[in-house]
């Protein structure tokens, strides 16, 4: 795993290198456009000169798309780009172009979900368990009055 800078305007965006990406990235429409690829035989590009061409040549992304991106990680073994972004509807519509265009395939996130922390989840016996001690509870005291 490596980590590099890609500017862009005025904005320096993080480049997160990782060898084996999460099945979370790894959608449907990523594993008909990967074999798409490899029938077409469309050579996957270097990363810089995909980022290259994207943030500066490519007309297709909006501007307000490209300001946008926080983050990029991409896996070279799986052909990923994902784009961390809060507008990221111009890399969806215009994938296929870009597949065509690059070699990879481009997944759009707005956060970074593979390297967050799980929150532990609330066990619900325990509120059962509470629930049946509350009604075990009351029927004792009705029996008792």
């Amino acid at each position: 795993m490596s980590i590099e800078e890609f500017k862009f305007l005025d904005k320096t965006i993080p480049i997160k290198k990782i060898e084996d990406l999460a099945s979370t990235y790894k959608i449907r429409s990523y594993k008909t456009k990967l074999n798409f690829m490899e029938e077409k035989k469309i050579p996957q590009m270097e990363i810089i000169e995909v980022l290259n061409n994207f943030f500066l040549k490519n007309k297709s992304i909006s501007e307000k798309t490209k300001k946008s991106i926080s983050k990029i990680i991409y896996c070279l073994k799986d052909r990923i780009i994902i784009a961390i972004t809060k507008h990221g509807r111009d890399i969806i519509v215009s994938r296929d172009k870009l597949i065509r265009n690059y070699g990879w395939f481009f997944f759009v996130s707005e956060t970074d979900t593979h390297l967050k922390k799980k929150k532990p989840k609330k066990k619900k016996n325990q509120s059962k368990k509470r629930h049946l001690f509350m009604k075990n509870f009351n029927l004792k005291i009705f029996q008792f009055l």
